[in-house]
This record gives structure tokens, sequence and C-alpha cells, in this order.
């Protein structure tokens, strides 16, 4: 998430002297209590800047202190100097959970690398009262007056004399609020049944919120053990990263001190510890890791599932990765309030609710697909991430990458109905290029140097990019010699941190015997080092020989950033032919343009078959011609990822390439009405909005872009039913209800006649909607609601107690078209007693998603409100950025345009959403573009296909 901005600070005296220029030495009075200094964000603290006013025979004189930093304290960088690492935390915590404030002493061993006159590391928002430094014999040395600088949220205590390069401890107490957002040692609230509120204590540390919760070496190289200790009452669980070691009895109040024992090295995002009243059931794993869920009490007989799941997964890793899970136990708590999907502490992983719970009778396939999926992301960072720690932010795709890959793999194997493997394609490949094509994108290891930029990090480049280009490395060495190479990087690194070039390092060594050998680095730097992808550019001359060509993919009048490696990839091109039909036809193109030979008769290509490659594929005119007629004709000639990366290529690559006509990818979409998978059917769908969603912000295209979608969808809704039956399988259960929201949406009367008559049975009699058809039911009932029948759903909502039906019901209460009520909802966002501070932002994408008039009611909200949404979102990896750029992104009328660049000019400081600004002005401009360009091309088609009745 970094990006240094230098701290420019007066510096005194030699670094190589023992004694530095004391600045107080000609000072009369240096007035500052040690024992009680309080830092807020914004100030910086300690002996900063003291007014000291002097009383000199009658003569008031006034003296401005500097701050005190001796020259070996290197502050400027935003890094901590390296010159003291630590070896051992001993941390102990009184939290207590009726104040929400906490008392906490952590006693770090430190082994002193270089001399030094000063220790820095990081701290925030803590009430420091005293600090002690001892030597191995316990003798204390003498310490100046520390301070914060909280522009880079450090602690900086000096010392009288230099440090040895000997080990030492630092012994530091404080106090701290448990804090209101979702962030640090944080609070988390929940209602019983009977009305009674209760409250946890939990923590989320990544990427750098451990210094919330406890002064410590917060960056990731500084990896530690670590020794917690916990006070708490008899009511509660205390709970950390590794198994309880003893419980005693702690003063007279009837309060205990839980002690755990010491952690495995580990960095300290990863640290954990919570106080709840939650409940568990537990199972033990073949190699005997105790696993154990926790939730609500209310809710223990939803962790049957995820503990079902998380057995599976981990037995499955350890024989993947040929390596025993190292920790004795791994707990998973389900947290009712929780920012991200979940967090992968080593033994104590949290969750969302909508992330682990799931009720048989209540839970859609959708979440039950998710919980299997994040729970296989979670303990898969257990190895990735955990036992090895990226050395910093830049490479975070080595954790989230590799986990975000492995959650398809693991959960196709241990849930194959589901279709992971197609998953991968729709929500990973398609997502992660929409996100990269853009100018503001980034390459996956990017520059990354204050909490701001490291939180920027934490998007789809990392995660799904990163998964994309470690499976397109798995499909290129093949099983057998990617596991092995994991495995060696695993063992070699196990414990430490490591650069994205050691990872190529392990796998060269045993891929060196391939029959196409080819260097792992050179071959992972390419899309790893630079922004964006190719399209690769095929042509099928005469006398059966094809040309292929490599184009970075960008938007006309893109101004291009430069790139190191001069936006050229070393891409393995995998195809199939009329006459080569399998689909592992290979070879290398890294060069600007190749040419080679295939069999005799070729009449088609089909390149980057299997979508293995990350990369799109544009064709000369002749072959899309033959593509698509085969998909109108014999559509099954190819595999069903194909037909989808087909329909998701051609509607992106009209957008630039000007001899591929806009109408291409319409024409191949209405082979669709024939299309037996869900997923291809739903994620082309997912395509088709690049160009009929920049149509439908146009009243005058409405019953065209109605009458194309049902031309496509009534034969399938026809197919699969609009009652769910006995006999389906797991993916039409999952995806009926999208398709009827679709089609209800595009005015399709039976669907939404069907919605409304389900809706009456549950207010009549009481009766459940099923599942898979809740979203559905509720989301069409919404749209042309009248107040009351909103409120009535609100109510709903408010009373629901599993959050994946809340999630549905928030969506249902966005869906409507009057604005009125959309205001209402807007600001109910902000009161906590209405919407849940975690699903704020989730509120309001849902809104701004609904229709554009609501769109525009979010923005002007957002507005009018920014102080607070900033303050609460802005500082985090909250997705927020994501909810900005969504918004942003839909104008396409130049005086919206106009009007957010000169909002967002007056903000000196925008944080980790300064991207999603920038790529959300973007889409708008590009918008703005397709719509002059193709406005009538497009629009024209559909009048004519599809005229008005």
């Amino acid at each position: 998430m970094p990006r240094p901005e230098e701290l420019r600070l007066t510096e005194y005296g030699s670094e190589d002297s023992d004694y530095d220029e004391d600045i107080f030495n000609n000072s009369i009075i240096h007035s500052y209590e040690k024992k009680k200094s309080r830092c807020t964000r914004g100030k910086i603290c300690g002996v900063t800047m003291l007014g000291v006013t002097l009383l000199l025979t009658s003569i008031v004189v006034t003296v401005t202190v500097y701050p005190y930093f001796p020259r070996s304290c290197d502050t400027a960088t935003g890094l901590l100097p390296g010159d003291i690492i630590p070896v051992h935390y001993d941390l102990w915590l009184y939290p207590d959970l009726t104040t929400l404030t906490f008392q906490g002493k952590v006693e770090i061993q430190i082994k002193v690398l270089k001399r030094t006159k000063c220790i820095v590391l990081n701290s925030l928002d803590q009430n420091i009262t005293d600090i002690k430094l001892k030597q191995k014999d316990g003798t204390l040395l003498m310490t100046e007056d520390f301070s914060f600088v909280s522009e880079h949220e450090f602690l900086v205590i000096p010392l009288r004399a230099k440090l040895e390069e000997e080990d030492y401890t630092l012994v530091i107490e404080y106090e701290a609020e448990v804090r209101h957002a979702l962030k640090g040692f944080y609070r988390s609230y929940y209602t019983t049944s009977s009305g009674e509120k209760r409250v946890a204590a939990v923590t989320q540390f990544e990427a750098s919120y451990a210094r919330h919760a406890f002064p410590c070496f917060d960056e990731p190289q500084y990896k530690a053990t670590f020794t917690i200790s916990i006070v708490r009452d008899t009511e509660h669980t205390a709970l950390s990263n590794m198994p309880k070691n003893a419980t005693v009895a702690y003063g007279e109040g009837g309060l205990l001190l839980d002690t755990f024992e010491k952690s495995v090295k580990m960095s300290t995002y990863l640290v954990a510890f919570m106080v709840m009243d939650f409940t568990s059931r537990s199972t033990t794993t073949s190699s005997n890791v105790l696993i154990r869920i926790w939730s609500r009490s209310e809710t223990e007989h939803q962790t049957e599932y995820a503990l079902e799941c998380a057995k599976k997964l981990l037995e499955y890793y350890e024989g993947l990765f040929g390596i025993p899970f190292p920790l004795p136990k791994q707990d998973l708590v389900a947290v009712p309030d929780f920012n991200s999907g979940a967090m992968e502490n080593w033994g104590l992983i949290t969750y969302r609710e909508t992330s682990i719970l799931y009720d048989k009778k209540e839970t859609s396939n959708s979440f039950k697909r998710r919980v299997v999926s994040v729970i296989a992301h979670e303990l898969a960072h257990q190895w990735f991430g955990n036992l090895v720690t990226m050395k910093w932010w830049n490479d975070l795709w080595l954790n989230e990458g590799f986990a975000s890959y492995m959650e398809y793999v693991a959960s196709d194997v241990v849930k194959p109905e589901m279709g992971m493997q197609m998953y991968l394609q729709k929500n990973g490949m398609q997502r992660a290029l929409s996100a990269d094509s853009f100018s503001n994108s980034h390459p996956i290891s990017s520059e990354a140097n204050n909490p701001a930029s490291i939180a920027e990090m934490f998007d789809a480049i990392s995660y799904r990019k990163g998964a994309c280009i470690i499976r397109m490395l798995n499909e290129v060495l093949g099983d057998k010699l990617f596991y092995e190479g994991i495995n060696s990087y695993l063992t070699t690194y196990e414990y430490s941190n490591a650069e994205q070039g050691q990872l190529y390092t392990a796998i060269n060594e045993t891929a060196k015997h391939m029959d196409q050998a080819i260097d792992i680095g050179e071959f992972m730097g390419s899309w790893t080092l630079q922004m964006g992808y190719p399209i690769v550019h095929v042509k099928l001359t005469g006398e059966n020989k094809v040309q292929i060509s490599q184009t970075k993919y960008k938007f006309p009048g893109e101004v291009e950033t430069e790139s190191p490696l001069g936006y050229k990839w070393h891409i393995p091109f995998w195809y199939q032919t009329n006459e080569e039909t399998g689909s592992n036809n290979f070879l290398w193109v890294s060069e600007d343009s190749v040419e080679f030979e295939t069999k005799e008769n070729t009449k088609w290509i089909l390149g980057n078959s299997l979508a293995r490659g990350f990369y799109r594929v544009n064709y000369d005119a002749e072959n899309w011609g033959k593509i698509i007629d085969l998909l109108h004709n014999s559509h099954t000639v190819f595999h069903e990822v194909d037909r989808m990366k087909i329909i998701d290529d051609l509607t992106s690559i009209s957008q630039v390439v000007d001899d591929v006509d806009i109408t291409l990818a319409l024409e191949a979409s209405l082979y669709l009405r024939n299309e037996l998978s869900l997923y291809t059917l739903t994620g082309s769908l997912t395509s088709l909005s690049r160009i009929i969603g920049k149509l439908a912000v146009l009243e005058e295209y409405g019953d065209e872009i109605n009458s194309f979608f049902l031309h496509i969808m009534e034969p399938v809704v026809k197919r699969i039913g609009l009652e769910p039956k006995e006999d389906d399988d797991f993916q039409t259960g999952l995806f009926r209800g999208e398709i009827l929201t679709e089609v209800a949406q595009h005015g399709y009367q039976p669907a939404v006649d069907y919605a409304h008559k389900l809706y009456q049975e549950h207010i009549s009699t009481g009766q459940q909607v099923e599942a898979n058809l809740y979203a559905f039911v509720y989301a069409t009932v919404a749209m042309n609601c009248t107040e009351k029948e909103w409120e009535a759903i609100f109510q709903e909502y408010t009373k629901e107690s599993l959050q994946s039906k809340q999630r549905y019901l928030m969506k249902a209460l966005a869906s409507t078209f009057n604005v009125d009520i959309v205001k209402k909802l807007l600001k109910y966002t902000m009161d906590e007693k209405m919407i849940r501070r975690q699903d704020a932002r989730i509120v309001l994408m849902h809104i701004s998603m609904g229709s554009y008039p609501a769109n525009y009611a979010t923005w002007d909200f957002l507005r009018e409100n920014w102080a607070f949404f900033y303050e609460e979102f802005g500082h985090t990896n909250s997705g927020f950025d994501l909810l900005i750029e969504s918004v942003i992104g839909q104008f396409y009328k130049k005086e919206d345009i106009d009007e957010v660049n000169k909002f967002f000019d007056n903000k000196d400081d925008l944080g980790s959403i300064e991207r999603g600004v920038k790529k959300g002005l973007e889409a708008a401009s590009h918008r703005r573009e397709w719509l002059k360009k193709h406005k009538e091309h497009a629009g024209g088609w559909l009048k004519v296909n599809f005229p008005r009745d």
C-alpha cells in the first residue's frame, strides 16, 4: 500500500559520534511529562514543538523547541530504519468491554544490528504511560523523551548513548480504546433473539493496523514470535493464534488471565486475538490438527458446512503442498462486524458471517459457493502469506494471487458440482481483464510505501490478475513441475520472507528440464512488472500459415505510460483448428510477430483455447465470421469456457480495434438462446453490458434492449422453468434466480408475476421464499413498490439475523426506482442503527447501480457527506475506492465529468481511493467517447433487428 513522503526534520550532531548535541542544553525549562502522552491522527506529539516561556530579568522570551531526533533516527523514508529487529513479543492485554478501553503492556526482545542512538517502531492512537529499556542483565538504560511522528505512524525513542550490537528488552505500557472503526483492536456488536445487545472485541491488523493495538515493528519483514496474555471475565472466551497454555485467577474481581502458547515466527499483521462469548463446534483432521468454528450461539447450527469444508480443504492442502500444517489448531470465527470477506490470521482466521455461515434451508447456492471458496482462500494463505510472507507489500500478489488461484483449484476438488473452474473464468479472468484495461491500472508488482498506497494494492490486480497469471504458469509447467517448484519455494523460505525473484528461482530449478525451456523470471516478469495485457492478433493466410502479432490493449487516445519492457509479453499461445481439435497445440509468442504452419485444409483457428492465458485474441474478419457461424450452427465444437471467452473478447476488442465492427458481438451473442451452460450464458451477459449497458442510459433504446435480451433469455427460462425442481443440479439452482431477475428487469411478465405471487404468499401465510429465489423475489417486488411496501421490506431487513439474507434484502431495498425512497436509504447508510457500518459501502454500491437517477442521487449524497465517509472508509482497504470508481464511471455527460474533476481537485489527500477516482473518471470519459462513436451504429442495429412493436 505505500508511497514514501519525506518528513524533513532538522538533525543535529554527527552520526559517528556517541554524543549528539542536545538542543535543550541552553533551555532553562523542558516541560514534558513523559508518563502522560496521547497522540492522535494529524498531530506530531511528544516534544515535537514546545513553546517555552522564559522569565529573564522581567523580560519574557519565547523559545521554540524543535524535535530532538539524533541523526540515527531515520524517519524520512516512512519505513522503519532496519537497524533494530524484534525477536519476541510478550503482549499483555486487559480489555474492558463495558468502557471499551484496554490496558496493554508489551515487552519486545530486540536485536540491534547496527549501533544506534534511536529506537523507531510503529504506534498509533495509544496513550503511552511508561517506557523502559533493559540490557540482558536487567540493567535499565536511560532514554530521552519519546515522540510520535504521526505522518508515518512512528514512535521515536531517542537514547542517551548508542546501543551496541546486542540484545535488549523494550518495555512499553499504554492505554487505548477498543476502536469503533473496523481495524486494529475493535468492537463488534450483535443482538440476541431476546433483544439483548452484546459486544465482542476482535482484531484486524492487515495491512498496517497492528500498531493500533500495540507498539510494534509493523512491517511484514520483521517477523518474530509472540506470547499473548489476555485478562477477561468468566462470561467470555479469549482466543489467539496459538492454543491456550494456562488460565489463572487475576486479582480479586473474579477475572481470569489466559496465556497462550508461544507462536511460530510471523509478521505482525497476522497476529490476532479476541474476547467474546461465542460457541464452537470442532473436528480433527487426519494429521491431528484441531479445527473449530466459532460463532454467535444462535448460529452454531449454521457452522456444520464450514467445518466439513475446512477439514477437507486443510487435508487437501497438506497433501498438495507436501508440507504439514505447522500449528496444532486452526480456529475459524464468524464475526458480526467485519470489513472484508475474511482475514487469514495464522491459527485464528476471522470471517464476515456471510463468508462462513450456511443454513441448509435459508442460504442460497450462491452463498454456499462463497463459503467454500472463502475458506479455501484463507486456508491457502496459511502457506502462501503465513509460512512464507512477501518481503514487502509491492509483492502482495505472492500472497493474494496464490490464495485466489488455490481457492478455485481446491474448491473444485472438494465440491466439483459447483463448477469452480468455470467460475474462475467468469469471476476471475473476466473481471481481472476489465480492471487491467485502464491506463490507471498498475503492475501486479508496484511501489507501495505508505498506508494509503498499500491499501490500494488490495484490488483486482493483486487478487484476480495474480490468480490468472499463476494459473497460466501452472498450465505452462503442468501440475507436476508446478507443485514441485511451489514445494521448493515454501520449504526454502518457510518462516521467512521472499520476493518474486526467489519464487522464480525455485521454480526454474524444477523446470530446467522442460522440453520448451524458458526462463521463468523473464516469462513471469513480463506479466508482473508492467500493467495491462496484450491483444494477440491472429490471421490465417493462404498455404496453411498463421501470422501472430501482439499489441497492448488500450483505448483510443490513451496516453501510454512508460513500461520497462516496452509492453511486450512472453505469451504462451494455445490454439485449436478444425484440423487440430485438441486444446494443447502450443507455441511461444515472445516477439512482435511470429508465423507458423498449420495442417492442410485449416479453415479456422481459435486462439487461447480453454482461456488459459491472460490476454485477448483478435482475428481477421474472415476468421471472426467463421467462429460466429460455428457459434450459431454448432457451438459445442468449442468448449463452454471458450464460448464465454469468445463473447468476452469480441465485446472488449470491438471497443478498441476499429477493424472489428461493434455489432459483431451483438450478432454473435444471439446464439446464447441455445446455450446450455449457465456459467457461459451469465458470463456472456456480463460481457454484453459493455455495449448494452452504455446504450441503456439513453431512453430511446429501452424497448429495443428489452426485446434483444428477451429474445436470448426467454428460451432459457422455458428450459430451466420458473419453479425449482427436486432434480435441479447445483448450477441450475445457482443461476435460476439470477436469470429470472434479469428477465424481470427487462419486462418478462411471467417472471414479474411469479415474484409477486411468491411474495404475497410469504406475506399472507409466513411461508419462506425458497433460498435460491429470495434475491429475485424481493428485488423484483421492490423495483416498483410503494413506500409502504418498501418499509415492510426494510422491517424484514432489520429483523433478519442471517446476514446472507440481509445482503439480498439490502440489494432489494436499493432496487427501487423511486428516487425519494432512494434518498431515505442513502441517509440510513450514515446511521449504524439502520445499516451496519460494514454494510454501508455495499448498500451505496447497490443504490448507485440500480438506475441512472439513483446514481446521481448517490453522487450528490457522497459529495454532501464526504467528510463522514472519507473518515470512515478513506484510509483502509475497505472497497470505498470501488464505490467511487463505480459511481463516477457511470457518468457520460461533459458537465458531470467536469463537476467530478472540480470536486476532487479541491481535495488535498485522497488516501487509498486516489486510483479509484482516476479509474472512474477514465471510465466516464471512455463511456462518453464510445457513445459519440458507436451509439448510432449499435443502436441502429438494435432498431433494425428488434424494432418496437
